[in-house]
C-alpha cells in the first residue's frame, strides 16, 4: 500500500512538537490567556467526575492533562503523531495508562471495546474524518489552538464534534476571530481580498516555509451562533480572547498585582457583544439538548 501523504497542517505540527510548549513557556501574555482560559473551562466542566472528556487538537495534552489532574476521565486527538507523543509521554510519566489509536494510516481500524475511565484512548485523527469515534462518547469535548480553523470542511467536523457530545453534553471551542483579519488584507491594499475573507473566512495560516502554508478558515460570531443552531445546540456562553489590548501591554503582566487586577477586568468585560470585535480569538461553549 503507498505511504499516505501528510496535509500541510500535518508536517507542520509534526515539526514544531517537540519545541511547541517552550514557545509559550515563561510568557507573561500567554500564561494570561491560560489562565483565563482554564478558568473559563472550569465555568463549563460537568459536576460528575466520572463524565468522560475529549481533548481535540490536543497538541502536547495541556488542557486534557489539566482534565485529568482535575478527576476526569479523558481521550485525546490530534492530526499530529509527533504531537500525540508528546501527549502520551506525559500520561506516563504521570503514571497513566493510554492505548493508541490510528484512523489516517489504518483505512478501517478496529472499533475500540467499552470506555475504560482508566485508560486515556489517543486518536490519531484528521478532524474532517471523526466517523471511528462512536456516537455519544464524551460529556465534554473542548478544543484549544483553534483546531476547527485547521479543517477543510469546519461545519462536518462541527457536526461530527457535536455527534460525540452525549445528551447534556458540553462544547468548548476557541476559534480565530474573523473581524481580527481585516488588517492584514487592507496592509497589502487588497480589497478584493478582502471581500472574499469576509465573505467565506478563508485565509492562509503564514507559515515561514512555504510548504507549511495551509488554509484556515476564521469565523464571526454570527456565524458560531448559526452552526450551533444548525446543529440544535444551546449556546451557552461566547467570550473574546483577549478583549483587553493585552498583548500590546503586556509588560504590565510582569507586574502580578497589575495582571490579576487586569485580568479581573477581562474576564468582567469578555462576554460583552460590544467588544468581540477585539479578541483576537473567539471561545463558545454550546450543550446538547438531554
Amino acid at each position: 500500500m503507498p505511504r499516505r501523504v501528510r496535509s500541510p497542517v500535518e508536517r507542520y505540527h509534526d515539526r514544531v512538537a517537540g519545541v511547541y510548549d517552550g514557545i509559550y513557556a515563561g510568557n507573561a501574555y500567554w500564561e494570561a490567556i491560560f489562565a483565563v482560559t482554564w478558568r473559563n473551562i472550569v465555568r463549563h466542566l460537568p459536576k460528575d467526575l466520572s463524565s468522560r472528556c475529549l481533548d481535540v487538537g490536543c497538541g502536547s495534552g495541556r488542557w486534557g492533562l489539566r482534565l485529568i489532574r482535575a478527576g476526569y476521565s479523558v481521550d485525546f486527538l490530534d492530526i499530529s503523531q509527533k504531537m500525540l507523543d508528546q501527549a502520551a509521554n506525559r500520561l506516563a510519566a504521570m503514571g497513566k495508562t493510554s492505548i493508541r489509536l490510528d484512523c489516517l494510516n489504518t483505512p478501517s481500524p478496529a472499533p475500540p471495546g467499552p470506555a475504560d475511565p482508566r485508560i486515556s484512548r489517543i486518536w490519531h485523527a484528521d478532524m474532517d474524518n471523526l466517523s471511528a469515534l462512536p456516537d455519544a462518547s464524551h460529556d465534554f469535548i473542548v478544543g484549544q489552538g483553534d483546531p476547527l480553523n485547521c479543517t477543510e470542511k469546519p461545519r462536518q467536523a462541527f457536526k461530527d464534534l457535536a455527534r460525540l457530545l452525549r445528551p447534556g453534553g458540553v462544547l468548548l471551542l476557541s476559534v480565530d476571530n474573523r473581524l481580527q483579519g481585516i488588517d492584514h488584507f487592507l496592509g497589502k491594499g487588497d480589497v478584493e481580498g478582502l471581500e472574499k475573507f469576509l465573505r467565506t473566512g478563508r485565509t492562509q495560516w503564514i507559515a515561514d516555509d512555504p510548504n507549511e502554508r495551509y488554509p484556515i478558515t476564521m469565523f464571526t460570531p454570527g456565524q458560531i451562533r448559526g452552526m450551533c443552531r444548525e446543529r440544535k445546540l444551546e449556546l451557552v456562553s461566547l467570550i473574546g480572547k483577549t478583549v483587553l489590548p493585552l498583548r500590546r501591554f503586556k509588560d504590565l503582566l510582569d507586574d502580578p498585582a497589575k495582571r490579576n487586577a487586569l485580568l479581573r477586568l477581562e474576564e468582567s468585560l469578555h462576554g460583552e457583544e460590544a467588544l468581540l470585535a477585539n479578541a483576537s480569538h473567539l471561545e463558545f461553549a454550546a450543550r446538547k439538548p438531554d
